[in-house]
């Protein structure tokens, strides 16, 4: 999946010298990323580094200390998550936050609280029924029922109800058996296949640069890798940091 098929894509989003701080800490200091439309760029690094932090300062969740974020030219810094979301970049949050009291079916719905046509919305929900047939089948069960990895489609599924133009996801892979952790991968390779651009934030450095096809390694809250996924991947210095190699 990941190469240099979309190299030339234009950026959907420019972050320049973006900084949060919590307190007197800087949990993340001045970093610039690029994420090229219909790409899958990826924010790889240890627990701490900082990518959580990050992708809730793109998601206007926190404040921002420092920087600017422009969305297909528009600028979001200081705009509310809400209209943030109306722009179209749609977060899938650490921990899925899955409405455990209402049914999988009024989950999604919830999604789409954006979009007022009603037929737009239909739409949406089938195609998330195709992505994950597990879903259509528990429909109308509560979503609290669901396992881990049906609760992480879940989530998954009601952002894209949202019709989001940049997806960013937290963590999809945590606390998942390895075989559910494949699946969702898999499906988030269809998805940016059919051309959304998706900006993964990941612990599981080998699978995260395996799908994508752009990565930044966060240290502490500094860039201090970046590049293709495919050559980080065979990079010495993250083999020996996160490959175990």
């Amino acid at each position: 999946m990941n190469g240099t098929a979309t190299a030339s894509a234009a950026p959907l989003m420019q972050v320049e010298g973006l900084s949060v701080s919590y307190g007197k800490v800087e949990a993340v200091r001045g970093i610039d990323l690029t994420l090229r439309t219909g790409e899958i760029t990826t924010l790889v690094g240890a627990n701490g580094a900082g990518k959580s932090t990050t992708l809730l300062a793109l998601s206007g969740l926190v404040k921002k200390a420092g920087g600017r974020v422009l969305f297909d030219g528009q600028d979001l810094t200081r705009m509310a998550p809400h209209r943030i979301v109306a722009k179209g970049v749609v977060q899938v949050a650490e921990g899925r936050a899955t409405l455990t009291t209402l049914t999988v079916r009024e989950n999604l719905e919830l999604g789409a609280y954006t979009q007022r046509d009603r037929s737009t919305r239909a739409a949406g929900l089938e195609r998330v029924f195709q992505l994950f047939p597990v879903l259509k089948d528990r429909a109308d069960g509560l979503a609290g029922n669901l396992s881990g990895g049906e609760q992480q489609m879940l989530a998954i599924g009601r952002a894209l109800m949202a019709r989001p133009r940049l997806l960013l996801l937290d963590e999809p892979s945590m606390g998942l058996a390895p075989i559910i952790v494949q699946d969702i991968f898999r499906t988030l390779r269809e998805i940016n296949r059919g051309g959304l651009t998706i900006f993964l934030v990941e612990q599981n450095v080998r699978q995260a640069l395996k799908i994508a096809h752009r990565a930044y390694v966060l240290e502490t809250g500094r860039i201090v890798l970046q590049g293709a996924a495919r050559d980080l991947l065979n990079d010495p210095q993250v083999q020996a940091a996160y490959l175990g190699g």
